[in-house]
């Protein structure tokens, strides 16, 4: 469902047309049934409790889907990678599973998060993740494309 703050326009049509029933419907009272003043006149307030309450339930259930929809950087950052590991073909299923279990592995993307976010710093460094694993190895080849991936947008952050 798709939630979003509805203008004060809104809010103000809604008042209005409840005034319009409530007036209505009490002219209606003590002129055709010949209701005392005393006996409607607190109908008079619904309008304005019925907009209120309607207002406050808005607010607070937008409030709460909007901390549903908090965007994960981080996931966003590793689904980017995943996608250019998947459309260059170099990766079977099983070696995806095997980077998903590699703790290490693992670890190091967290750090090319870190730098993806923060930028290098003395201990965080591209360098060190490019040189960090076997020439041949499985996780060699995908540190490729999260090194290639950090460069490209170190590159683009640069020309902004």
């Amino acid at each position: 469902m798709n939630r979003q703050k509805k203008p004060l326009k809104f809010y103000l049509i809604i008042f209005l047309f409840s005034t319009v029933i409530i007036a209505a419907y009490s002219l209606y009272m003590i002129f055709v049934k010949n209701a005392a003043v005393s006996d409607i006149y607190t109908l008079w307030f619904m309008p304005l409790l019925f907009t209120v309450f309607y207002w406050g339930s808005d607010t607070i259930l937008l409030k709460f889907s909007n901390k549903k929809k908090k965007v994960d950087y981080e996931a966003k950052f590793l689904d980017e990678i995943s996608n250019e590991m998947r459309n260059s073909k170099e990766f079977i299923v099983e070696e995806f599973r095997r980077l998903q279990i590699n703790q290490k592995f693992q670890e190091d993307l967290k750090r090319a998060y870190q730098i993806h976010e923060n930028g290098e710093s003395g201990v965080l460094t591209i360098e060190k993740l490019e040189n960090k694993y076997r020439k041949n190895s499985i996780e060699k080849r995908a540190m490729k494309y999260v090194i290639n991936y950090l460069k490209e947008n170190e590159e683009i952050t640069e020309t902004e």
